[in-house]
């Protein structure tokens, strides 16, 4: 088979990093991603934590819940959420490490909350940032760490470095003291890929495709280092080459008095729309292998999810996504064969039958 790039072997090759970052030019889906890859992390066994910090209780309207907040919680089995901000960070962090408590109504009355997160550039994306270094460090009772993988939704290719450089940032401006020691932490965690990886999720357009290369090159020059590519929203196939080229030999005529036969009216200007709807589909899967191509010689497993279609979009649909994703690291999917047949998964997974 070929278009798919390096292949996966198993969740541990997916989800191997207890950290999973996933980022994508604005638009692409990457909060759907995000949450298919943390159901494939409940899959896999591991205990698995979804995170957003980009306020937008994307994660709440995916699965049907309440507004997500700074506390984590377990909404299904083996997933937890929470939406963290640089607001809780602060509280949290100058009560952890300067023993401050009840400091909130003081900020606030203050405006001293404004002054923390802007008075330095990247101290905001810094106090996020270190959330997540403290929830990737702990550990439960038994000594095992809380989390076995962690999610988080990031902000677009476009930021995503700043966000995840926030620490060296922050360590050119603060020299001493404890922030300095704690961001140095943080950058330890975010270029260790035992540790750490960043996904980048797209669409099979142009502008995505050159973003999510451009965004590949910037992270490995950051040090941090990249999972597979995940190509959201990919066409399914209705009719290959072959089947089209027997439609365009009939002509519309003949194709308008086969439809008669079988019950269906149609008439000579819906005909010959079809056939222009049929070549434009099978030009859209020809110039989806063409950039799924481009981002296969970047190096990266490129992944690809389905465009499915139906009238809502709901968790059972993000399951079957998340199966789509296991199945091709080798594992078991039942949803996704399911919903599937042979040529619709080749396309997904960048395969010719």
């Amino acid at each position: 088979m070929s278009g798919q790039g390096p292949a996966l072997a198993g969740f541990d090759a997916l989800l191997g990093p207890h950290v999973t970052i996933v980022t994508g030019k604005g638009g692409v889906g990457k909060t759907t991603a995000a949450a298919a890859l943390a159901l494939a992390g409940v899959a896999s066994g591991r205990r698995t934590l979804l995170v957003e910090v980009e306020e937008r209780q994307g994660f709440s309207r995916l699965f049907g819940t309440q507004p997500w907040d700074y506390a984590e919680r377990e909404f299904r089995p083996g997933l937890w959420g929470a939406a963290i901000d640089p607001a809780e960070s602060v509280y949290e962090y100058l009560e952890l490490f300067y023993g401050l408590k009840r400091v909130q109504w003081m900020m606030e009355r203050s405006n001293a909350l404004d002054f923390v997160t802007t008075a330095a550039p990247g101290l905001r994306d810094l106090l996020l940032v270190g959330k997540l270094y403290e929830i990737e460090a702990r550990r439960r009772p038994d000594g095992r760490r809380s989390y076995d993988l962690i999610v988080l939704d990031a902000p677009p290719t476009g930021r995503i470095v700043p966000f995840l450089q926030a620490p060296e940032a922050v360590t050119d401006i603060v020299r001493v003291g404890p922030i300095r020691r704690q961001a140095g932490q943080i950058k330890e965690m975010l270029t260790d890929p035992r540790r750490v990886q960043a996904v980048i999720v797209t669409l099979l357009e142009e502008m995505p495709v050159r973003e999510t290369t451009e965004g590949l090159a910037a992270l490995h020059a950051a040090g941090i280092a990249t999972g597979p590519i995940l190509a959201n929203q990919v066409t399914l196939p209705r009719l290959d080459a072959e089947a089209l080229q027997r439609l365009q030999k009939a002509g519309a005529d003949r194709l308008r008095a086969c439809a008669e036969t079988h019950g269906a009216r149609m008439s000579g200007r819906t005909s010959e729309l079809t056939l222009d709807l049929a070549a434009a589909h099978v030009a859209r899967q020809q110039h989806q292998a063409g950039l799924r191509a481009q981002l296969v010689a970047s190096g990266s497993p490129v992944l690809g999810l389905p465009l499915l279609s139906g009238s809502t979009f709901g968790v059972d649909d993000l399951e079957v996504l998340a199966d789509v994703l296991a199945l091709q690291a080798g594992e078991d999917g039942p949803r996704a064969r399911e919903r599937l047949d042979a040529s619709g998964y080749a396309a997904v997974a960048g395969a010719r039958l």
